[in-house]
Order: C-alpha cells, then structure tokens, then sequence
C-alpha cells in the first residue's frame, strides 16, 4: 500500500511552475503543511485530496502513487489489522473494508487470497440470519475469489493453493463431486523439494540456510500429520481400537515435539476432536480426559498466539515472518479463544457429561477464562 504523495505533489507543483506558497493558497493550508507533505512528515487530509487532483488535473489515485501490488509485509499487515478489526468495529463495517480492499487490489493475487482466508476464518461472525445463510453466502463469495486467484494468476504455487482452498470452500458447501472433480480421487504423491533446497544451500557453504530449510519442513510436517490425525479420528468412530491407536499415537507425537507452545492450535484441535469421538463412543472417562488435557493446554496460552520456534526448531522463526500473513495465527485471537472454551461449554455433544463433576471443573474453568477475556 504504498504512497508516494509527497514527491508526487513536488512533481506537479515544478510542472506548473508554482511555489509552494501558491499551492498552499489555492488550498487553504499553510506554506508548512505544503512542505511537510512534499518532504514526507505528514500527509494530506481526506478533504485535501480531491483539491489537489483537480489543481494538478490527476486521478486521486495517482497523486497517491497507488499501485496495484502489495508486498509480503504489506499483505501481513493489513491482514492483521483487519482481523484486529473485529474486536473494536461492527463486523458489518468490517465486512465493507475488506470487500473494499478486495476490490483495490483485485489484481494482486497472493492478496486476493488472503482475504478469502480471512472471511473464511471469521465465517461465524460476519452479518447474517443464521448459521446455514452466512456459510451459503460467505463460502460461495469466497469460492469465487479463489477460483478468480486460480484462473488468473500465473506462479504455479499461488494456483496449487487457490485450488485446494477453492475445494475446501466447495467441501463446506456439500459439494462433495465437485470437490473430487477438481482434486481428483486420490491424493497425489508427495515430491518434498525442501531436501533438494537445502542440499543447494550445502552446496553454497551456507549451512544455517540449509538447517533452516529443513527444520521449516520438518515442522510443516509434524503440524500436517497432527492435523491429518485430528481429521481421521473423525472418520474412525466405528472402529474403537483404530481410534484409540490413533489418539496415542497423536498424543506420542504432541509429546515428543512439544507441541502445547510450539502449535497449541493443532494441539487443541486434535484434543478436542479425540473428545468428540470417545463422548460419540460412549467412552465417558476418555473423553474427560482428552478435555482436561485441552483445558490444561488453554489455560498456558498466551492470546494473541504468535508462531515461534524453540529449542529444537531453533532457525524457523525467519521462515514463519515470511508467510503469506507471517507469524499470526489465521483466525481473530479474541474469536478463536472465545470459540475454543464454547465448543466445549456449549457443545450439546457434551450433554451425557454435564453431571460429571470432572466436567464441571472442566466448564468452570473454561467459563473463568471467559470471564477473564471479557473483562480486559
């Protein structure tokens, strides 16, 4: 979102030949303000800029010195304020922003994409009559901005992503041929290219580069997995001894990696989803037990999550400021907490364990921690 007002306006004003005390004059500011504008100290008001592209005979646009791109840093950061926006702003006046950005920047794809990722992970607070209507709208308007990034573009990766978030959005829309029309039936095979990147930094002498570029992968991985496991405990409900063999195995790797500070997000969605299935089962004492361990993660979160390295992942921290919205997590920190404590407190999956008293604690405490973010 660059601007390059200022040496814009020096530019016009030495093609007119005027001084900066008749620009000013023609205004109604000060010689000052002229100077600070031209020198980059300040920027002109709203209310200005119509005057000055008149003046100069320019669109408003080009006296900005807008540009139709964004940098990396530049996308990280509009995201982040956008998403912030949903703690301070009406969600329908968030809403408005954000299809005002889209329709900026249509061209700059990367961005494009995020911005579907965004509405997409705020899918439950945007305006609307109930749950059905807002995923019918949002997923569908989403859809289409992915299937604009997939047609559109030209780097190959961009494509691959719009692709597999266009399925996704067609997966919450119960469009399940579609889905496989456009993915195909079956997964294709893995080429990891991270290997062939860090045999190249070998190569060069530069090590660090290739530890970086191989712990980056490894961590990439453990995250998937945990999230293939989360998935796959969902479809083994009716197979007990798969499902539990799963949840340890699951448990296994969280431990070894430590995965509670490392991506207490994947972590969660993994307990909770082992939860689900043994209240599904009938497996009472399990699923209370899977949820004492979510509570326990929660409670050591520190909101808003910022992605890191540690220990052992000691040279990633470079590789996560470089994603598509850098170190934060996707989702509001506020709305992800807030949807984290409900999907146990309010979750009639639960009901056959509300006189539990191990339940009880459990929602008491998850209803503090309520109270607490609603507090601050």
């Amino acid at each position: 979102m660059r601007m390059n007002i200022g040496p814009i306006i020096t530019e016009k004003r030495k093609e007119k030949k005027i001084t900066q005390q008749e620009l000013a004059d023609f205004i109604g500011v000060s010689k000052a303000s002229i100077s600070k504008w031209e020198t980059g100290q300040t920027y002109p008001d709203i209310t200005s800029l119509p005057l000055l592209a008149a003046y100069f005979n320019v669109s408003i646009d080009s006296l900005l010195g807008y540009e139709s791109q964004l940098n990396p840093k530049e996308i990280q950061h509009i995201y982040a304020s956008l998403k912030q926006s949903f703690e301070t702003k009406p969600a329908e006046d968030v809403l408005v922003s954000i299809r005002s950005f889209i329709r900026r920047y249509y061209s700059c794809y990367p961005f494009i994409l995020q911005m579907g990722l965004l509405i997409m992970n705020h899918v439950d607070r945007l305006p609307g009559k109930s749950d059905e209507e807002k995923i019918q709208r949002y997923m569908n308007e989403v859809k289409d901005l992915f299937v604009h990034v997939r047609t559109q573009a030209k780097d190959p990766e961009l494509i691959t992503k719009a692709l597999k978030l266009e399925a996704y959005s067609l997966l919450t829309l119960k469009e399940a041929d579609q889905v496989l029309e456009i993915l195909g039936e079956y997964p294709p095979a893995i080429f990891p290219v991270e290997s062939l990147i860090s045999g190249a930094f070998q190569m060069k002498g530069e090590t660090d580069r290739a530890i970086s570029t191989l712990q980056s992968a490894l961590l990439q991985y453990i995250i998937v997995v945990m999230s293939g496991f989360t998935n796959y405990l969902q479809v083994l409900i009716h197979a007990p001894e798969k499902f539990n063999e799963t949840v340890q195995k699951g448990k296994a790797l969280a431990e070894t990696f430590d995965l509670a500070p490392l991506h207490p997000v994947a972590l969660m969605n993994f307990q909770l989803s082992a939860a689900f299935g043994y209240t599904q089962m009938k497996e009472e004492h399990a699923a209370l037990s899977m949820l004492e361990e979510f509570t326990a993660v929660l409670k050591e979160i520190s909101f808003p999550v910022v992605l890191h390295g540690d220990d052992y992942f000691d040279q990633v921290d470079d590789w996560f400021n470089n994603l598509d919205i850098g170190n934060q997590i996707p989702s509001n920190a506020k709305l992800l907490k807030e949807n984290f404590i409900n999907a146990v407190v309010d979750n009639p999956l639960f009901l056959n364990l509300q006189e539990e008293e191990r339940f009880q604690q459990i929602t008491l405490q998850l209803k503090q921690l309520l109270e607490r973010e609603e507090e601050q």
